[in-house]
């Protein structure tokens, strides 16, 4: 633990946390350039100057000119340098101060001072553990130095000051570097960041989209967007103050926070409008985190009636629903919008239909609540994506219709059972649209997805006033064994409208065509519901159904 203290307290001071070059390789290589020919200046002009009559002249000439081809080279291969010669180069400016210090003279003021061109570029320039190998070797080159000059006599103490001294000047000047190089990624971060709520503002996010966008182009792994809007942000903004709207800005931020995974990125794109981001995630995936996110919200104001803040999101993946930022975009608008419109508080998949469903939909007044004719509209269009024609649902409606009245319920509750059928599948639009219509098995995540939609319906209809529509959509999958979706409940918890709808979906969809069977006859589908009743379907309703077809 010690040596890892140690280890961190010396990479604060010297260097980049990773240990990585600070620079690019070509900063680098100038940088290189201008130490080299910064030496050779100093000793050709030191040779046109009087100095002590022990300073060998023709060895300081060598010396310099050995300095100054050494320059013209890089200056010839500036974009051509690799790395590793850049740390040989240093090292070679190591030999030659040392050259220049021997030439000097024992007795020249000039010392030790060449050392500091090398020793300096190592802390700018490379990483840590190069910088400690250069001031190690700066170090044996002084103590060959000291030795050639007089073998009987080393002075330690001298050598040490000198090597000291050398490493503190690199030491001060990886710290000013990694000061100044955190102060300026300081400010280029709170260029990007929104102040309010600490997540990416609309440029950072953009740039952070453009990265990952190109990425997943490069790499082929799949990139999802959910783009996110506050509802009943402005009426909060409006009874309250801004100060309460910029608290409730804050605690949104804090729940895309903890809703993101690591990897992924959050930003605020707009007053109450913010966005996720999610490389190597498909729009399966992209839809748990958005129901995450939303649920956290609705958690987070839940206690406060008079600040019911709740979310709606529009989620798009790449390449499914787009190649370009820009489509990409527009289509998770889209879905958004669609969040919208059928009630708030839900997040939406991304659809090739989702346009001309809008332009169907009838608008709502108050924008509030959504009325039955708009799921009816929605759940007709929706059987138009996956079968060509809205028949399935209204044939559904129509056979359950018939079952409630063979069994005697009330005309009222006959009613909302008739429009129960029409809109048990409306849940789909949470869910991909190639998972209806893939010709193979599913995989038992897909599986899990397609089980998902009576759950989505539900809360599609808990903006009506009719709720408890929303109830027997939820079971309409379910079975009086208990081996049912989407909760597994038994038959006794079962409302009998659910098994209406249940028993109604399976006779039509035995005797719909499907992409990979012919229909069924009557005979052969009520020959199917015989023996699934008790099992799979309730034994009243298969009753039912089989006097009235």
């Amino acid at each position: 633990m010690r040596e890892q203290g140690l280890r961190r307290l010396l990479r604060g001071w010297l260097g980049s946390r990773d240990g990585r070059k600070p620079a690019d390789r070509a900063a680098m290589a100038k940088a290189a350039l201008g130490c080299v020919s910064f030496g050779a200046v100093i000793l050709l002009v030191s040779l046109a100057l009087p100095d002590s009559p022990a300073r060998d002249e023709q060895g300081l000439a060598v010396t310099a000119a050995i300095a100054t081809m050494v320059a013209i080279g890089l200056a010839l291969s500036l974009n051509h340098v690799s790395e590793w010669l850049l740390n040989l180069g240093n090292a070679g400016g190591a030999v030659i101060a040392t050259a220049a210090i021997y030439f000097w003279g024992e007795d020249s003021l000039y010392g030790a001072v060449p050392y500091l061109l090398p020793a300096l570029y190592a802390s700018c320039f490379l990483s840590l553990r190069w910088a400690v190998v250069h001031i190690g070797f700066i170090g044996a080159l002084l103590a060959m130095l000291l030795i050639v000059r007089d073998p009987a006599y080393t002075p330690l103490a001298s050598w040490g000051a000198t090597i000291g001294t050398v490493a503190a000047g690199a030491i001060l000047v990886a710290g000013i570097r990694r000061r100044t190089g955190a102060e300026l990624s300081s400010l280029a971060d709170a260029a990007l960041r929104d102040p309010l709520t600490g997540l990416l503002n609309r440029r950072g996010f953009e740039q952070a989209f453009d990265t990952e966008l190109e990425r997943a182009r490069r790499t082929g792994q799949p990139l999802s967007v959910i783009v996110g809007d506050l509802d009943h942000f402005k009426e909060l903004n409006d009874r309250f103050g801004h100060a309460a709207g910029d608290d409730a800005l804050r605690r949104v931020g804090l729940a895309f926070s903890t809703g993101e995974r690591s990897w992924d990125t959050a930003a605020r794109v707009g007053g109450e409008e913010f966005a996720v981001i999610a490389p190597d995630t498909d729009e399966h995936g992209a839809y748990i985190i958005s129901e995450r996110v939303r649920t956290a919200i609705e958690e987070s104001f839940a206690e406060e009636c008079e600040a019911e803040i709740t979310g709606s999101f529009g989620i798009v993946s790449f390449p499914v629903h787009g190649q370009t930022p820009g489509a990409l975009l527009k289509a998770a608008d889209q879905a958004l919008y669609a969040a919208k419109r059928l009630g708030r508080n839900r997040s939406v998949i991304s659809s090739a239909e989702v346009p001309g469903i809008l332009a169907r939909l009838p608008r709502d007044r108050a924008g509030v609540a959504v009325d039955l004719a708009t799921l009816v509209s929605f759940a007709e269009a929706l059987d138009v994506r996956d079968s060509g024609s809205s028949s399935h649902c209204q044939r559904v409606g129509r056979y359950a219709e018939l079952i409630a009245r063979e069994l005697g319920l009330q005309p009222d509750t006959v009613e909302r059972v008739r429009m129960a059928g029409v809109l048990h599948d409306v849940g789909r639009v949470g869910v991909p649209d190639e998972l209806f219509t893939k010709a193979g098995p599913l995989t038992d995540d897909e599986w899990h997805w397609v089980r998902s939609h009576p759950e989505i319906g539900a809360r599609m209809l808990e903006t009506t006033d009719y709720a408890e529509i929303g109830d027997w959509i939820l079971a309409h999958h379910e079975r009086p064994d208990g081996d049912g979706y989407p909760l597994g409940r038994p038959a006794e918890e079962l409302p009998l409208e659910a098994a209406i709808l249940g028993v109604a979906d399976a006779y039509q969809a035995m005797t719909a065509p499907r992409a990979h069977r012919p229909p069924l006859g009557p005979e052969v589908a009520s020959e199917e519901l015989r023996r699934g009743a008790g099992r799979q379907f309730d034994a009243r309703v298969v009753d039912a159904l089989l006097r009235v077809v």
